[in-house]
């Protein structure tokens, strides 16, 4: 629970109102031996995560260790990131339609682009999209837009099976095929067909990281082709080359987003300027006023609010403008050497683990280049992951429904990173226990 003060005389008052004449009064209901007048004894200075876990060592539930990602990664987030977002500041209408009313909405939008066009490389960024999924739906049909005589869209079966159900719900009414690359079985890889450019196919869509965590590379696709790369673990962006793409699309939940029931989110969509007028959402621009004062206003907008339903270029309507808050704070307040060292961190985790699983005779099932998830073939324990989970550790995500018989989806961030100790301690702990 977040702390907010009150004074001695707010105090006062509320005893009043609800009829007790002093807090003891009020709590004693509650057992004395689940009562402290003591503050907690606490080393310091420290960081404000290291902080935290030791505050809320043994007094965590169940799961007290999930190395789970598919899509959603447990991160840091500075306690500052909710302050902030929280400020009056932001609190102008829901879409800043009156600059005048919504300077402070309209630069967070602007800084967001900027910070999604730095860690994509690309040119211009939109001010955000609904979610991961959406924004590569946005991206598919901006594609298409371009290539109207296009029939296919070339996807690779690598792809986030949640984001290739929204994309071929969307594809089911637009005349459009669906087709799956295949991977490469050592690698983990896409294997690009060498018609990828034909006049046909519309757009090919990769992830990198993958869903199996595989980095993938663009740089061999066909002259011609439409690439769009998709990016699910949004703090790879700050240690990874970024991708030679036409779109550079997906999820800003790594960024100053917490785990919260899936969502909401933030999507982000970059891509080059000469598509500016073909690509989906809206764009703020700094400007100056008449008086040649500094301001910010929305420079581009084809969604349906603006103009004829026909020529909307859009059709999600929500902007997960808060989201989109949030992840331009947390860049802000990490700035790029913080995110290269919680990316770094995340790698590192990532192999200590893997090292530790390969110690107890499981193994990776793919051998191509990986950030923080991998897949791991758990044939040899097959009883592993069942033990652990009664034990409160979630050892990734079963692959089972997806055909991959004791496969699981391992993902592990800067948060592992810091208690690797403790969590491959309890790792071996529970292998050996049988």
């Amino acid at each position: 629970m977040r702390y907010s003060a009150i004074t001695p005389n707010d105090r006062k008052k509320m005893l009043q109102r609800i009829g007790a004449t002093s807090v003891d009064q009020l709590l004693a209901g509650v057992p004395a031996a689940l009562r402290t007048r003591r503050m907690p004894e606490v080393r310091g200075p420290v960081p404000e995560a290291s902080l935290l876990a030791e505050l809320e060592d043994g007094k965590i539930p169940l799961p007290r260790i999930a190395l789970t990602g598919s899509g959603l990664y447990n991160h840091f987030i500075a306690s500052t990131v909710a302050s902030l977002a929280a400020r009056s500041e932001w609190v102008t209408s829901y879409t800043p339609y009156q600059p005048e009313v919504s300077q402070g909405t309209l630069r967070m939008y602007y800084e967001f682009q900027t910070y999604v066009s730095m860690l994509t490389g690309q040119e211009i960024a939109n001010g955000g999209m609904y979610d991961g999924s959406t924004a590569c739906v946005e991206a598919v049909l901006m594609a298409k837009r371009l290539r109207p005589k296009g029939r296919r869209v070339l996807a690779s079966a690598a792809l986030n099976p949640q984001y290739r159900a929204v994309l071929a719900t969307y594809l089911k009414f637009q005349d459009v095929e669906l087709v799956d690359m295949a991977l490469d079985a050592t690698s983990g890889t896409t294997q690009v067909p060498l018609d990828a450019g034909a006049e046909d196919v519309i757009a090919v869509v990769l992830q990198s990281p993958n869903w199996l965590g595989v980095l993938e590379s663009t740089t061999a696709i066909a002259p011609g082709a439409f690439r769009i790369v998709v990016v699910t673990e949004a703090l790879s962006m700050a240690l990874v080359k970024p991708p030679e793409a036409d779109v550079v699309c997906g999820e800003m939940q790594s960024l100053g987003i917490p785990l919260q029931l899936g969502g909401p989110t933030a999507g982000f969509f970059a891509t080059a300027k000469k598509h500016i007028r073909a690509m989906p959402g809206r764009i703020v621009g700094r400007t100056v006023d008449r008086n040649g004062i500094e301001a910010f206003c929305i420079t581009l907008a084809t969604r349906e609010q603006f103009i004829r339903r026909e020529k909307a270029t859009s059709n999600i309507c929500t902007s997960s403008g808060l989201m989109c808050l949030r992840s331009a704070i947390h860049i802000s307040l990490m700035g790029r050497k913080g995110l290269e060292e919680a990316a770094r961190m995340s790698a590192r985790a990532a192999r200590a683990f893997l090292a530790a699983l390969e110690e107890l005779g499981l193994r990776r099932v793919y051998s191509g280049a990986f950030f923080n998830e991998f897949v791991v073939d758990c044939s040899a324990r097959p009883e592993l992951g069942a033990r652990l989970e009664a034990a409160g550790f979630l050892l990734g995500i079963p692959l089972d429904k997806h055909g991959r018989k004791h496969q699981r989806l391992i993902a592990l961030t800067e948060l592992d990173y810091a208690r690797m100790s403790t969590i491959i301690k309890e790792l071996k702990a529970h292998a050996h226990a049988a």
